[in-house]
């Protein structure tokens, strides 16, 4: 029952929160003004180069998908294309009373969170295999090379040491891994005779998936890094920046199948369209791999967690301006990540909000636009952002939440 009601929890964040947020961070070095913090933040992010969002949406939340989708997420297709999913929910409780180590700048930091980190590299002519089944690829071979796919769901639990000053700081965090699969395909090539009749599969790769019936399937460690500083611009003004690390660290899987196969298959008297929708040997997808595989392996592995490295120049809250900027970039350990940059600028019309504007070029995707607006309340902190507003290939909100007493 508990299993269920946490998986429903996740479930719901996920889908109702739709991003990493690029909503600027406050450098505040105010000492003893707040004793206690605590932060709530959800997001859900998905990118992709070239499939539409209006056939994403289908899947998410139920749709037809139609021929005019399709044709037009296939015409955006390059040899290799990049689609990613991002999905997170934290908690987090500083402690500014608190004297750790009995250093009077010292304080603690207690949080919590949950993860899924998806991601895939493909070619064109699988989305094409996907969704127009045999049509495309009559007398013709269809190439697979180059897919890459990975998906990770975790949580985390940790405590750590806050900088009260320059708001530094690190934690150190334990892992439960919910699940794991992962596959990469090198030469891979699928061939349609022109009759019909007949379907070679020359595959090369290999695929891994955590497995057992507990609701962990794995344990780890792992570390958080948030590094503030500041540098002189004039006399009486500084700039600062971040350098923030999430979840740098790895997983102990204890029973992992690992797959790999390496040569070729072949079938007669089915259709590439049977098996793509499920109506022949796809009906059974683990019976369809195994037979696929030349050898399947079960041992304990080791994974390393898709930790995120940000870069970013902070929007200084003591500042009189109006108009402040902000930039940066940031990075995942992930093959299908490219590192991103962003920037854009903040302007504050009153006291109690915030307003901005923001772009981005990397990730799963190409150029993102994005807005944001933060309203600030006698104890509470109250953020929203997109940081995909216009593009075909996504969608992204944030809600953020604060509290301080």
């Amino acid at each position: 029952m508990i299993k269920s009601l946490i998986s429903i929890l996740f479930l719901t964040i996920g889908l109702f929160t739709l991003s990493q947020s690029m909503m600027p961070i406050e450098q505040d070095t105010s000492v003893g003004v707040v004793g206690h913090e605590i932060y709530i933040s959800s997001m859900a992010d998905y990118q992709s180069t070239s499939v539409g969002k209006d056939i994403t949406r289908s899947f998410f939340f139920g749709g037809f998908i139609n021929q005019e989708m399709k044709e037009s997420s296939s015409s955006r297709h390059d040899e290799i294309n990049r689609f990613g999913i991002d999905i997170n929910a934290d908690i987090e409780y500083r402690n500014h009373k608190v004297n750790l180590f009995k250093d009077s700048l010292s304080g603690m930091i207690i949080k919590a969170g949950m993860y899924n980190f998806s991601s895939a590299m493909y070619s064109k002519d699988l989305f094409d295999l996907a969704f127009f089944g045999n049509e495309m690829f009559i007398g013709d071979t269809a190439n697979l090379s180059g897919s890459d796919f990975n998906s990770m769901t975790f949580q985390k639990i940790g405590f750590g040491w806050l900088d009260k000053k320059s708001k530094s700081s690190v934690c150190l965090n334990i892992i439960g891994l919910n699940s794991y699969i992962s596959g990469s395909f090198q030469d891979t090539y699928l061939y349609q005779s022109q009759a019909i009749d007949s379907m070679s599969l020359e595959l090369f790769g290999s695929s891994k998936r955590a497995i057992g019936e507990s609701y962990f399937k794995g344990f780890g460690a792992a570390v958080d890094l948030d590094y503030r500083f500041k540098m002189k611009k004039t006399a009486k003004e500084h700039i600062y920046f971040q350098l923030m690390i999430r979840n740098l660290g790895f997983a102990y899987i204890p029973e992992a199948e690992t797959y790999n196969t390496n040569g070729v298959v072949s079938y007669s008297n089915y259709e590439i369209s049977e098996l793509i929708n499920s109506e022949t040997i796809f009906n059974n997808a683990e019976e369809t791999i195994s037979d696929l595989a030349d050898t399947l392996t079960n041992q304990n592995t080791v994974v390393l967690l898709p930790a995120m490295f940000q870069f970013t120049k902070l929007i200084d809250r003591a500042s009189s301006k109006k108009i402040q900027s902000f930039f940066g970039f940031r990075g995942y350990l992930n093959k299908a990540y490219i590192p991103m940059l962003f920037g854009g600028l903040d302007y504050k019309p009153k006291k109690w909000c915030n307003l901005g504007i923001q772009a981005s070029y990397g990730g799963f995707s190409q150029l993102r636009w994005g807005m944001y607006s933060s309203f600030s309340f006698p104890h509470f902190t109250l953020g929203i952002a997109s940081e995909n507003l216009f593009n075909k290939r996504g969608e992204s909100i944030t809600l953020k939440l604060s509290c301080a007493l």
